[in-house]
C-alpha cells in the first residue's frame, strides 16, 4: 500500500513547500554570489564571520537541483503510482498536467531570457560575460550561438543537453530536460509491470524505456536514480513509533549530512550529488512524520508563498542577473565588504520581486490553463 495519499491541509505539506521554495532560493543565491563576489579563496585570509556565513549560505546552488529531483520523484511519482493502483491513471490527463505545469512558466521565461540577452549583447557586446568570460560556474559559455530559434525550440521541447545547448544565458534550464524525461520514463516503468499476466503492452513499454534511455544518454539516465529515491518514499511507512521525535532527529541528521558533503566534497561531483540525494530523501521522509494540521501562521504562509513562485524563480532569474552583473561589475567582481553585501542583498530582494510578479502572470494561472485544456479537448 502507498502512504501519503493526501498531504493537503497538513503541516507536512507546509514543510515540503518550504523545501521546494528553499531549493529554488538556494539556486538563485548561488548565482547571485558567483556573479558579484570573488571566490572565497580570494578573501579567506581576511574573512569575517559575516563573510563566512554569506559564502556558506550561498554555497548550495547545485545541490538545490538534487533536492528538486527527489521532491519531484516523491510528488509526481506518487501521483502515477496512486493512479495506476486506483485504475484512474491515463496518459492524456497526466501529459496535460505535466506539460501545462512546465510550459505555462517555461515559454514566457524563454522569451524574457531572449530579451535580456539580446539587450545585454547590444549594450555590452561579447567581450565580457556574454562572450563566455568565466565567473565561477556562471557565464562560462558564449551566449550569441545559443540564442537561435532552433535552440529556443529545443529547450521548449526539453531537448537541451541532448540535441541542443541550454538557451541563451539561462544555464539552469539544463535540469528541465532531466525532469521531463523522468516524467516520461517513470510511467513507462510502472506500466511495464503488469497487474496480471505479461502481455504485448508490457513488452512495448519496456522497449520504449530502452529507446528513451539510449536517446537521453548516460548522464540524464544516471540522475534518474536520484529522482527514483523520491518516488520510493511513497512506499515508506506513514507512521512509526513516536513520530514527533523521530522526524526531528532524522531531519537534523539529513541536514548534517548535506553540510558534511558540501564541506568535505568527497569523491566526484556525482558521488556528492548522490549523497545529497540520499540526504534529501531522508529529510523529506522525516518531514512527513509531522501529521499535525496546517495553520495559517507565519511559517505556513511563508512556506506556501515561497513555493508558489519557486519554479518561476528558478527558470527566470539568471538572464536578468547576468544583465545586471554586466552593468555593475564589467571586469572584476567585488570583495564581500559590508557595502557590497548590502547591495547584493538588495539585488536578491529585487530578483525575488521580479520572479514574484512574473509568477502572478504565469505560474498562478497554471490551474486555469490546465482546466481550459482539459475542457477543450474533453480529457478525462
Amino acid at each position: 500500500m502507498l502512504a501519503y495519499k493526501s498531504l493537503r491541509g497538513s503541516a507536512s505539506s507546509d514543510h515540503l513547500d518550504l523545501v521546494r521554495g528553499g531549493a529554488a532560493l538556494a539556486v538563485m543565491l548561488g548565482h547571485l554570489r558567483n556573479l558579484f563576489f570573488v571566490d572565497f579563496s580570494e578573501v579567506a585570509g581576511n574573512s569575517t564571520p559575516l563573510v563566512k556565513i554569506v559564502y556558506l549560505v550561498t554555497g548550495f546552488s547545485h545541490y538545490g537541483v538534487m533536492i528538486f529531483f527527489v521532491l519531484s520523484g516523491f510528488l509526481v511519482g506518487g501521483s502515477v503510482l496512486r493512479g495506476r493502483m486506483d485504475g484512474t491513471w491515463s496518459w492524456s490527463l497526466y501529459s496535460t498536467n505535466r506539460l501545462t505545469r512546465l510550459w505555462v512558466v517555461l515559454i514566457p521565461a524563454l522569451l524574457l531570457g531572449a530579451i535580456w540577452d539580446h539587450c545585454g549583447i547590444h549594450v555590452f557586446g561579447t567581450s565580457g560575460i556574454y562572450g563566455g568570460v568565466a565567473r565561477a560556474n556562471v557565464g562560462i559559455f558564449a551566449v550569441p550561438p545559443r540564442l537561435s530559434a532552433i535552440v529556443m525550440l529545443g529547450n521548449a521541447l526539453f531537448l537541451q543537453d541532448i540535441l541542443t545547448p541550454t538557451f541563451g544565458s539561462n544555464g539552469p534550464l539544463w535540469s528541465l530536460s532531466y525532469e521531463f524525461w523522468y516524467y516520461v520514463l517513470f510511467p513507462l516503468m510502472v506500466l511495464a509491470f503488469p497487474l496480471g499476466k505479461v502481455n504485448w503492452s508490457t513488452v512495448l513499454h519496456a522497449t520504449a524505456i530502452f529507446v528513451i534511455v539510449f536517446f537521453i544518454g548516460q548522464w540524464i539516465s544516471l540522475y534518474f536514480l536520484i529522482w527514483l529515491l523520491g518516488a520510493a518514499i511513497n512506499f515508506a511507512p506513514e507512521q512509526s513509533g513516536r513520530p514527533g521525535k523521530i522526524w526531528v532527529v532524522m531531519a537534523t541528521g539529513a541536514v548534517v549530512l548535506v553540510v558534511a558533503v558540501l564541506k568535505f566534497k568527497p569523491g566526484t561531483t556525482e558521488y556528492s550529488d548522490f549523497l545529497v540525494g540520499v540526504a534529501s530523501a531522508t529529510l523529506i521522509f522525516a518531514l512527513l512524520r509531522s501529521r499535525a494540521r496546517s495553520t495559517s501562521g507565519f511559517y505556513s504562509r511563508t512556506a506556501r508563498g515561497l513555493a508558489g513562485f519557486s519554479y518561476t524563480l528558478y527558470v527566470s532569474h539568471l538572464p536578468a542577473l547576468i544583465f545586471i552583473s554586466a552593468c555593475l561589475v564589467p571586469r572584476r567582481r567585488w570583495q564581500p565588504d559590508g557595502v557590497h553585501i548590502a547591495v547584493v542583498t538588495a539585488l536578491g530582494i529585487c530578483t525575488l520581486a521580479y520572479a514574484f510578479v512574473i509568477a502572478r502572470l504565469t505560474e498562478d494561472r497554471t490551474g486555469a490553463v490546465r482546466s481550459r485544456v482539459i475542457a477543450v479537448f474533453g480529457l478525462r
